[in-house]
This record gives C-alpha cells, sequence and structure tokens, in this order.
C-alpha cells in the first residue's frame, strides 16, 4: 500500500517535471502573476495567490442553523474561528459542488473568512499580458481569463467575493463597535 502511494506520487512529480519542457520560456522582465488552480466539482478556476491569507486542508465546519448565503458553518484554525463559505455558491454556481470540500483560502480581508472548494490542482506562472478580460457567460466575480478552449480558466476575484459577503451579511470590519 505504501509503496504504492509512493509510485503514485513520483509519477505525480514526474509528470510535472516533464510539463515543464513544454511550456513556452517567459522573457525576462515580464510581468507574472501566480495563480493557484483549484476544483470546484469537474469546474476548474484559478485564484490570484497574492489575493490570499492562506491556503489550508478543510477543518472540521459546525454549521449554523438558519445560516443562508453559502455559509457553510464556522471552523477553527489554528487558535481562530473562522466563517467558511462555499467557493461554488459565491460565484452562484452550488450545482458545481457535486463533491466534499476538502480545501479553503483564507481571504485577505478584515474579516475571518475562507472560501472551501474541493481540491488543488496547481499553481501556474502566467504573464499579465496572457490575462484576458471576461467575455459574456463567465461567473460573477470573474475578472479575467487565463488559457484557451478546453483549458480556459475564470480568474476569480477573492477580494471581491470577500466584500460582496460582507456586503450581504452586514457584519461590521474588524475593530468597529456593534
Amino acid at each position: 500500500m505504501i509503496e504504492t502511494d509512493v509510485a503514485l506520487k513520483f509519477e505525480d512529480l514526474k509528470r510535472a517535471f516533464d510539463l515543464t519542457f513544454q511550456q513556452p520560456l517567459v522573457e525576462r522582465g515580464q510581468e507574472l502573476v501566480h495563480l493557484l488552480i483549484v476544483r470546484i466539482g469537474t469546474a476548474r478556476f484559478a485564484l490570484k495567490v497574492a489575493d490570499l491569507a492562506g491556503l489550508a486542508r478543510a477543518q472540521t465546519v459546525v454549521p449554523i442553523p438558519g445560516a443562508g448565503s453559502g455559509l457553510l458553518g464556522i471552523a477553527g484554525l489554528k487558535g481562530r474561528m473562522i466563517a467558511v463559505y462555499s467557493l461554488a455558491a459565491m460565484i452562484g454556481s452550488p450545482e458545481l459542488n457535486t463533491e466534499q470540500n476538502r480545501w479553503m483560502v483564507l481571504c485577505r480581508c478584515e474579516k475571518e473568512m475562507a472560501l472551501a472548494f474541493t481540491a488543488v490542482t496547481g499553481t501556474m506562472m502566467v504573464p499579465r499580458a496572457e490575462l484576458r478580460p471576461v467575455s459574456p457567460g463567465a461567473p460573477p466575480h470573474a475578472t479575467d481569463a487565463v488559457g484557451s478552449g478546453a483549458s480556459q480558466l475564470w480568474l476569480l476575484n477573492v477580494s471581491s467575493i470577500a466584500e460582496n459577503i460582507v456586503k450581504k451579511t452586514g457584519a461590521p470590519a474588524s475593530g468597529d463597535t456593534v
């Protein structure tokens, strides 16, 4: 069993190494955008790493009775309480969430909140010039597209999603008095 896991990991590393030689070279001086590629069900999306405060395995989420607006519940992470929202629900596609949320990204905002999704499929560095404006049919909070055809990914704006959550819930920002 352990030998099988090691063999699978080896094959994954070997495949990733080989793929680096198939990717085009990037000219020095080009501004690169670091992206985290995530999966919700079978759909893949990109998130800017610079917009994230962290990435964590999904913790036990305690549901809140009557919670709506995509709020899955509250989780404890490193001694802090984090409100966990469904990324699928936040982009208006709850039907995409066909599998268990195994990962979450912490939003870089004043609120302690995270967005949960199915899987992390990798990272990529993309020249900023290769980001294209969104086209009709893009999900809410998509700012750009990267790639083309079947490999196209929508780049989701995590800050916009977090601001929308705060606006919908009416929650005061950290340090505000209630």
